[in-house]
């Protein structure tokens, strides 16, 4: 059984060995089951696309490439959570262009579940991302 591992993040291999199958962009690991690779937490960071999921409606596997927010209707994305460090616009909208030829319906994240309507709570969350990054967000008054 290899291991897979995206070409991108071939520097933090620190043991080489002929287990290791790197690829890029896109790998079908079964069939309706397909690698997809996003960037953001690495820059091979990706989710399983897994078209008959959530009954025949799609969904993905996340990880921690998109974290599923507390209020389960949210998602986010990090450079790194530990430290709080944000990704910029960019690997956001690449992250959002990555996954737009897919349907899903339904997210597994590393930490909880989006039930139904996730890729409009992608969709929603990440151009909210964006703006706020963007400062196209106007402050708010305190209360």
């Amino acid at each position: 059984m290899p291991v897979l591992v995206a070409s991108a993040d071939r520097a933090w291999i620190r043991r080489p060995d002929p287990a290791i199958r790197l690829w890029a962009g896109t790998y079908p690991v079964l069939p309706g089951v397909t690698l997809v690779q996003c960037g953001g937490h690495f820059a091979g960071s990706a989710v399983a696309h897994w078209n008959a999921g959530a009954d025949g409606r799609g969904a993905l596997l996340t990880g921690d490439t998109l974290a599923i927010g507390a209020d389960r209707a949210s998602v986010t994305a990090m450079r790194s959570y530990v430290n709080r460090i944000p990704l910029p616009a960019r690997a956001i909208r690449r992250i959002l262009d990555a996954l737009a030829p897919y349907r899903y319906d339904r997210i597994h994240g590393a930490f909880g579940v989006i039930d139904s309507d996730a890729e409009a709570v992608v969709d929603r969350s990440l151009h909210r991302y964006i703006a706020w990054v963007n400062g196209d967000i106007p402050d708010e008054p305190r209360r």
